[in-house]
């Protein structure tokens, strides 16, 4: 960021390379799997960091500090009025195996993402967050803690509590799991 602050392109190019993907699948989850608005927010991110390259600050990793402001443009956007949730039904069939087998796994598969997508709909949104970047963005409580800025305490009860919901929503599954 210090090389951003003196107008480094490159250096700019290396960061949107290095996080565009994640924080991109980051803002797709927690907009409901609309695409266009976790790009139209990407884009604003990216443009913040290069208006506004004195906003990060030094004491905080950049990872934590870039989903930190990732998750705040997604929370404001939960509260735009025009905020609309769209999810689709579609199922993509030509990546299905040729065999029965991995037919039946692909499929069973997508369904129990969609159905943990709707599922996560369904949770406060700072569960839904806390679940995301636990379990499909990977980050550690600690900086989950930092990018939410609460206590570590707070993040635990999150994911307990979220874990919780989604097992007894997702529970037609479990046989499902167990085979896998």
């Amino acid at each position: 960021m210090q090389r951003i602050q003196k107008n480094d392109y490159v250096a700019f190019e290396e960061l949107h390379k290095r996080y565009s993907k994640r924080l991109l699948h980051f803002m797709y989850k927690m907009l409901n799997n609309d695409d266009e608005r976790a790009q139209d927010l990407l884009q604003d991110l990216f443009l913040k960091i290069v208006e506004r390259p004195d906003m990060f600050d030094t004491n905080k990793k950049f990872y934590s500090w870039v989903f930190t402001v990732a998750a705040n443009l997604c929370r404001n956007e939960y509260r735009k009025p025009d905020f609309i949730d769209i999810s689709t039904d579609e199922y993509e069939t030509s990546e299905f195996s040729k065999s029965m087998d991995g037919l039946i796994a692909q499929f069973d598969a997508k369904v129990f993402s969609k159905h943990l997508g709707k599922a996560l709909d369904h949770l406060e949104h700072e569960q839904k967050e806390t679940f995301i970047l636990r379990f499909q963005e990977g980050f550690s409580l600690k900086e989950i803690a930092e990018i939410m800025n609460c206590s570590l305490g707070t993040v635990k009860s999150r994911v307990f509590y979220s874990t919780r919901k989604l097992a007894k929503e997702l529970e037609e599954f479990r046989p499902l799991l167990k085979k896998m």
